[in-house]
């Protein structure tokens, strides 16, 4: 019977009711609880990481991929869905201004873009995402031929998480190595 009661215990204190284990949701707890001391409200996060913010992205990779800027998941754990969406709709709407082609990709389209890039890809911090953005202004991968392509933006985002995933390895080996010294 003691035993009984030990494992119901520990039965439930290891996750949560809604079945996540207890240490995954405490760290996401402090991952939102950083990212709310680190950058305020919804309001201030949207106004640090603007578009403005490619460049420094893209100058510094290695931050980008190693440093302490949300995921897309923590920001909807923290300020919500709707905020991450407001944000990647306004990383799409200047691609719409910059790419200078006649037929724009509309709001509703770049809010559904937003929720699959939501959806497939939530382990990629915002910074990532506007090293991306910058690459994908840049002409890295391709270019746009007379609207702004939600599906041609889709593509491009795969082939950056190809690359995402080399470039981390590499940047990873190069830290062993250094360390190895």
């Amino acid at each position: 019977m003691e035993d009984q009661i030990k494992l119901n215990f520990q039965t439930i204190t290891a996750s949560r009711p809604d079945g996540r284990n207890l240490s995954v949701w405490r760290k996401k707890q402090q991952e939102v609880a950083d990212m709310h001391a680190r950058y305020g409200n919804a309001e201030k996060f949207l106004n640090t990481f603007n578009p403005d913010m490619q460049v420094m992205a893209a100058r510094y990779t290695e931050r980008a991929y190693f440093g302490t800027a949300p995921t897309l998941e923590t920001v909807c754990d923290g300020y919500g869905e709707q905020t991450a969406i407001v944000w990647n709709c306004i990383l799409l709407e200047n691609i719409n201004l910059f790419a200078g082609v006649k037929d724009k990709m509309p709001v509703n389209r770049q809010q559904e873009l937003s929720r699959l890039i939501l959806a497939e890809y939530p382990y990629l911090k915002v910074t990532e995402l506007l090293l991306f953005y910058h690459r994908l202004k840049c002409g890295r991968y391709g270019r746009f031929y007379g609207m702004v392509d939600a599906l041609f933006i889709a593509s491009a985002l795969v082939q950056f998480t190809d690359e995402r995933r080399t470039e981390i390895k590499r940047y990873e080996a190069a830290r062993k190595k250094v360390e190895e010294k």
